[in-house]
This record gives C-alpha cells, structure tokens and sequence, in this order.
C-alpha cells in the first residue's frame, strides 16, 4: 500500500501520541539474576558486586574500586548477615588482619514480605588476626537483642528496569551500643543491599548484571 504525504504525516502524530509502553522500546531491561552476579553502584560513588552460592547464602562486596578497602558479607533471607570482614581504608594496614565477624540468630529468622517482623538474640564472634611471631588471633563474643521490620512496598527504577521493592530495618542493641540499619530489598532477585547504617544514607544508584 502506497501512503500519500498527508497520511504519513497522521501515521506519525499517532504513534507520537501512543503511550510508551506501545512503542518499541529505546533500550532493552537488562534483568540482573543473582547466580550469575549482580553488580551495584552506591551514592557515594563505590562499586559492589552479589552473587548467591549454592547454599543460598549470598555474598555481597560492598567495595570492589577502592584499593585496599574491604566489606565482604554473607547474608542468608535477603537481610539477615551472618559475617562480613571489615576494612575500610584504601591503603594497605598492617600489623593484624582485617576484623571477621560471625553472627547466629535465635529463633530461626524470616523471609523479608512486607509487614513481617522479627525479634531476638544475636550472637557475634569478632576474629582479628595479630601479625606476630605466633599469629595471635583476639577472638571476641558479643550478644545483642536485635529486632527487624520489613515495609514500604514499592516499585523502584534502577539503570532501566522495574524492580518491586521493600524496606527492611534492624536496630540491635547491647554492650557494645546501638547499631541500626537500613537495606532495599528485591523479593524478585531475592537480594537486599544496605541503604543506611547508623544514620548515614549511601543509597543504590545502579544495579545490572555483573
């Protein structure tokens, strides 16, 4: 079929008129899965990677671009970490190794939905290794009465795709203080990332496959 002008020109209008969603898409939704990899950016300009293992435990590098700088977790139910192994300078530190924490819950903990809640006992073991003749380790334990809420459902937009999310928040209380924190979480992935802790806010900019 042959169009003359004016028919063209109408054609064109239309499809201008059209809703996005009709209309071919500009660039494609690249859907990040979890047992491939993940990749992250934060606010404050640092680079993360997750990946889940075969256990189901995820591992998140929170730094993976600025030099010596560590923060490796372990995470089982999207947020509810059980190490991580803390360094957090971009130049090399000597004389002992970075501090490994471990933490078990009691009662068993819960899958992140929204309105589900989740309260008790925290056990942590903290290890640091002393750069010494006999490799002295100073091993630590710590208890915390610790309490969790998951809320705020929602639908976020993160380097073109759509993601359904939830709000979690933890705040643990003990010897030691207080420590708070705050994670978006993606029940479609099955994956959380830490937003906040202890009043600072470094939000998720970006997120792709690794």
């Amino acid at each position: 079929m042959t169009l003359n002008r004016r028919s063209a020109l109408t054609l064109g209008l239309a499809a201008l008129a059209a809703p996005a969603l009709m209309r071919p898409a500009l660039a494609a939704c690249a859907f990040p899965d979890l047992a491939k990899g993940i990749s992250f950016k934060r606010q404050d300009g640092s680079r993360g990677l997750a990946r889940r293992e075969g256990d189901g435990t995820v591992v998140i590098d929170y730094v993976t671009n600025r030099g010596f700088w560590i923060d490796r977790r372990r995470v089982r139910n999207g947020v509810f970490e059980v190490a991580r192994v803390v360094e957090e300078s971009e130049e090399p530190v000597v004389g002992s190794s970075a501090p490994d924490y471990k933490w078990t819950y009691s009662p068993k903990i819960i899958l992140p939905e929204d309105g589900a809640t989740w309260a008790g006992r925290v056990k942590e073991v903290v290890e640091v290794t002393i750069s010494d003749e006999r490799g002295t380790v100073d091993r630590r334990r710590t208890r915390w009465d610790a309490s969790y809420r998951v809320f705020d459902p929602r639908e976020v937009k993160l380097s073109g795709c759509n993601y359904l999310a939830l709000s979690a928040e933890a705040v643990w209380q003990g010897e030691g203080g207080t420590i708070s924190q705050r994670w978006v979480y993606f029940p479609e992935l099955g994956l959380g990332l830490e937003t906040k802790r202890n009043g600072r806010a470094n939000g998720i900019v970006a997120m792709g496959p690794a």
